[in-house]
């Protein structure tokens, strides 16, 4: 209001009640739209830059006052409103510049502010305006000095200015295709201002006076005072697409989209070619794709957003989606809420995809792991119990041939074969522990862990067994399990102590096999530990390893016993 009330008491101005009006429409369109922007998203400057930009304007406006101090400060500083709307030009939509766009907005602020100065040191306003008060901060006038200076600073200015349309052109070259459809107007009204500043300037460089210079001022003030509106009117077109988009998306969905077009749709709602759906599997704690794939987050890209979608308050899915997306947040949820119910369904058959991949690639490895299996066993009978039934076999026959001529030499020759298959029949036990312990068959898993933490090189405590028998596949898992992990005890942990403990539970059995070692362990590192994740993983069971360096190692299996 006091900008205004300079203006229609000013002495020195022609329709003073239309630049009043124009004023406060020019003014104040900045400073809503500045304010409404702020509000949206309070994160990004580009609301305060639109009210700094609506309040140089009527910094501006102070040049038309009676008063020589309040015109001095007006005319001097009464171009700032360019540089800031420069600056909103080149921080829409996300409110950031670029690090050459700071340095050319910079520049800008400089020349407005301090690269004046030396302007009106020699400015007489007497010499161009008839009534004008005086320039409070004239100390000789000198036209020369002024056609100098003023000429320097419209160079530079025509130059700063060349780089904004530069800037603009490549924003809008590189814009997406839904910021070209939004920001298009904003974009077009930006290019004419900055090239009817340019012609003003260039008019002022070669000595144009009265008429001219005021025709290339209203032209820039009309793309000037739409640029505020046209920012509002992006938004709330913006607004409007998305409520159609959701609306959409709630009668394809009605339709039952066929496999993967569930993404399809979303992408369209969304308005994003680049939309990524993704699942989420609680048993696995992992994203999947819709062909059960695994998929990691690309939680690190600056480019990439992601909304993870909720149903009665379980994580249902995720949906990476370009982070260049104006007003998207919103959107995003209000689409993913649409899409819950349908993403729930098809996150279901994801999962079976991904169970049926996996036990596809389980039946691989225990293929690779079983013939393995059988080229160590059949090492070991070569190198071990074969080769004692070899021997054996042989001092039988030495024996036979001495057994008359010298008994006592055939005695030692027998009795060193039966050494040799006491060993080999050791051996055979042992490989047959390895492939199924007789234990585990005649008196169940409790018992069989008990025995093999006994022979276990390293103090277990067997914390709590099962009562009762259990599935045969089960109790084999279960085993098995124990022993590899105790086997690694032994090997790798450099541990003093083991803990077991193996309990029923909502249908489930739970082993657990701690020890108190280095840790570090990784089951990518062996055949082992994954052989066993592969046997658990045919059950439908799951394998889980906690092994931090320095911390030991727990070793959990959750295997179905109902």
């Amino acid at each position: 209001m006091i900008a205004v009330a300079i203006v229609v008491t000013s002495d020195h101005i022609e329709f003073r009640g239309l630049v009043a009006a124009l004023g406060l429409a020019v003014g104040w369109g900045f400073i809503g739209a500045g304010l409404f922007a702020w509000s949206r998203r309070p994160d990004s400057s580009l609301g305060s830059l639109m009210v700094a930009t609506g309040f140089a304007w009527f910094v501006s406006a102070l040049s038309t006052s009676d008063i020589p101090l309040v015109f001095s400060i007006g005319a001097m500083w009464g171009s700032i409103y360019v540089v800031t709307a420069m600056h909103v030009l080149l921080a829409a939509p996300e409110g950031r510049l670029s690090p050459g766009d700071r340095r050319i907005i910079r520049a800008g602020y400089l020349l407005v502010t301090l690269g004046v100065v030396p302007l009106f040191v020699f400015f007489d306003p007497a010499t161009q305006c008839d009534g004008c008060p005086d320039n409070v901060f004239l100390i000789e006038p000198s036209k020369t000095a002024v056609d100098v200076v003023g000429t320097a600073i419209n160079l530079i200015g025509v130059v700063l200015i060349a780089f904004v349309l530069r800037s603009l052109v490549r924003r809008w070259r590189s814009a997406t295709r839904s910021e070209r459809r939004l920001y298009a107007p904003m974009y077009a009204a930006g290019i004419a201002l900055m090239v009817a500043v340019i012609a003003q300037l260039a008019l002022q460089s070669a000595g144009s006076e009265g008429g001219a210079l005021d025709a290339a001022f209203l032209v820039s003030l009309v793309p000037f005072a739409l640029v505020p509106y046209l920012f509002v009117g992006a938004f709330l077109r913006t607004r409007f697409i998305q409520s159609g988009a959701v609306s959409q998306l709630m009668t394809q969905l009605a339709e039952a989209p066929r496999t993967g077009g569930l993404r399809d749709a979303l992408a369209d709602a969304l308005d994003d070619p680049t939309l990524e759906l993704v699942y989420w599997l609680p048993e696995g704690r992992r994203y999947v794709d819709f062909r059960g794939r695994p998929y990691e987050l690309p939680e690190d890209d600056p480019r990439r957003a992601i909304h993870a979608v909720t149903r009665d308050g379980q994580c249902v899915a995720a949906i990476i989606y370009d982070a260049t997306l104006q007003e998207a947040d919103e959107h995003v949820r209000a689409v993913g809420a649409a899409a819950s119910l349908a993403l729930q369904n098809e996150r279901l058959d994801a999962a079976l995809r991904a169970k049926v991949d996996e036990l596809r690639r389980s039946r691989e490895r225990m293929l690779k792991i079983g013939l393995e299996e059988r080229r160590r066993l059949e090492r070991d009978l070569h190198d071990g119990a074969q080769q004692r039934l070899v021997a054996m076999a042989l001092n039988i026959r030495l024996a036979r041939a001495k057994l008359n001529e010298d008994p006592i030499a055939a005695d030692r020759l027998l009795e060193s074969a039966g050494a040799e298959l006491d060993s080999a029949l050791e051996e055979l036990r042992e490989l047959a522990r390895g492939i199924h312990p007789a234990v585990l068959t005649d008196r169940g898993l409790g018992t069989a862990l008990e025995t093999l933490a006994s022979r276990a090189p390293v103090p277990v405590e067997l914390a709590q067994l099962p009562d009762g028998r259990l599935p045969e596949a089960v109790e084999l898992a279960a085993y098995f399990v124990v022993a590899e992990a105790l086997t690694n005890v032994a090997k790798y942990a450099h541990a003093t102590h083991a803990k077991v403990e193996v309990a029923r539970a909502n249908g489930r059995l739970m082993v657990e096999v701690e020890d108190d070692g280095i840790g570090g362990a990784n089951p990518e590192n062996g055949t082992g530990l994954r052989g066993l994740a592969d046997r658990i993983a045919v059950l439908e069971g799951r394998l889980e390893i906690d092994s931090e360096t320095g911390s030991g190692t727990t070793v959990r299996a959750q295997i179905p016993c109902a």
